[in-house]
């Protein structure tokens, strides 16, 4: 078994503006600098989906509706709800979620969310 130590350090110059531009992205992808660099370095795919963010929104606030409701079910202020139709339409959404997110050898990020397959 190979143990890897990060020891060795690179250094290189930019100017104002590539820094800022590098800041940028690093903040946009959601990774450490040190990751970032490193994926792009290594030629490792880097994806930010934006466009997941009000559906990742979405999603959470379904899921605190259904805590809710479990809470109101444990506590016998309702005996029944019919979720079939939602339990459909999550899993729907959790499929294509999920295929989007497992693209094989990519790594997607948002914010502090991170999919490594």
């Amino acid at each position: 078994m190979e143990i890897r130590t990060r020891n060795r350090v690179i250094a290189f110059r930019v100017t104002p503006a590539e820094r800022r531009k590098i800041e940028a992205k690093v903040r946009q992808s959601g990774l450490r600098q040190q990751e970032y660099l490193l994926h792009a370095a290594l030629e490792t795919p880097i994806h930010v989906v934006e466009d997941l963010k009000p559906l990742l929104g979405e999603l959470r606030a379904w899921g605190r509706n259904l805590n809710q409701l479990t809470v109101l079910a444990h506590q016998g202020h309702i005996e029944s709800a019919n979720l079939q139709e939602a339990t459909e339409m999550l899993g729907r959404v959790y499929e294509a979620v999920n295929r989007l997110l497992t693209e094989e050898g990519q790594v997607v990020t948002h914010g502090d969310m991170q999919f490594h397959p």
